[in-house]
């Protein structure tokens, strides 16, 4: 008995966690709902639609199907800079509410974050300025960095139910880093100088700032040949995505594309032994009806994935719908997507 509390305690330690935080218990959890199916996700879900906005407790997801996603995604992009409202104006006040809400109905929180560019001073989207480089402790902004990290922290510690609780969360700091689009991406730092903001986060949130709810993502973007290029290693990541969209209205290409990159992280989820997810992904404006049960299912259903994670519904951006709402052509077919046995909403995870 005592050998196996040993052997369990330096399997936890691999993960990064220790075996009693809020943090482990949601990768145990995370493990044992991949058995029954695949949870499903949404971006924003509760704080606005394609057809509205700020509405307390609407959700495009429920409209449909009298139920909320079994994931709900955040960003804390721009809280960095003492903002009250992230860059898609959704307040961290509400975001935090929502947060606690999903937690208390059994449902599974994640949060990216897309901080501005901290030399330039312009979004995350801009790669100027060498700033990977500059955030390091010999680096011009590593101040600025430290100050950002320790606003990030303080929101992910002040998660907590009425009674005290930490909420979990799946934090993916730094995704789409083999993409050339942010500034800690393929085009702004060295794979080695990514590895060592991934590591300098994680180090400072979990050793400095005490964020004992965090369960690590990382999540390169799709087509990637070496998605190992930019991996801290195993103590740093709890949870293996890819981000893969369909753009170009090619149903084909999308699911050869999302096969190769499926069969690429569960092989390697499988070796290293780490939770496996789809971390983003979406047909753009949905043109097809059946999109759901004939293009992406076909595909998922041959994979053991722990989530799937749709992007927004944007009331302000006609190009960013990626999940079905009340009236729209794939409503129907939503439908039939929901009552598959293995596609996990908040109501199918306490069975």
């Amino acid at each position: 008995m005592k050998r196996f509390a040993i052997l369990n305690a330096i399997f936890f330690l691999t993960l990064g966690v220790n075996a009693n935080t809020p943090a482990c218990k949601l990768i145990k959890r995370l493990k044992t709902l991949q058995k029954a199916g695949i949870m499903i996700g949404h971006q924003d879900d509760p704080v606005y639609g394609k057809t509205w906005k700020w509405d307390l407790g609407k959700s495009d997801v429920l409209s449909v199907t009298g139920d909320y996603p079994a994931v709900m995604g955040f960003d804390l992009g721009e809280i960095e800079l003492g903002h009250t409202k992230n860059l898609d104006k959704v307040s961290f006040d509400r975001m935090r509410k929502e947060i606690i809400a999903q937690y208390k109905r059994g449902g599974i929180i994640t949060l990216s974050w897309h901080p501005h560019n901290p030399v330039t001073g312009k979004s995350a989207w801009d790669t100027t300025g060498n700033a990977v480089k500059e955030i390091f402790p010999e680096g011009s902004m590593y101040s600025k960095f430290d100050g950002w990290l320790k606003i990030v922290a303080e929101f992910i510690n002040s998660l907590k139910t009425e009674d005290g609780i930490k909420i979990p969360v799946i934090f993916r700091p730094w995704h789409e880093m083999s993409g050339g689009w942010f500034w800690w991406g393929k085009n702004g730092c060295t794979s080695d100088e990514y590895k060592r903001l991934y590591m300098l986060t994680h180090d400072k949130l979990e050793t400095e700032y005490h964020c004992d709810n965090i369960v690590w993502a990382f999540s390169p973007n799709s087509g990637y040949n070496d998605f190992m290029k930019y991996y801290p290693g195993n103590r740093y990541v709890d949870v293996l995505g890819v981000d893969l969209y369909e753009f170009d209205k090619d149903n084909a290409k999308y699911q050869q594309s999302l096969k190769h990159d499926l069969d690429e992280i569960t092989l390697i989820g499988k070796k290293e032994k780490k939770i496996v997810a789809l971390t983003e992904t979406g047909c753009q404006q949905l043109p097809y009806a059946d999109w759901f049960t004939n293009t992406l299912w076909t595909v998922l259903k041959n994979y053991k994935l722990s989530y799937v994670l749709f992007w927004r519904n944007a009331w302000d951006n006609e190009k960013e719908l990626y999940i079905s709402y009340p009236g729209h052509s794939t409503e129907a077919d939503f439908k039939k997507f929901y009552d598959i046995k293995q596609t996990l909403f908040v109501k199918d995870l306490d069975k």
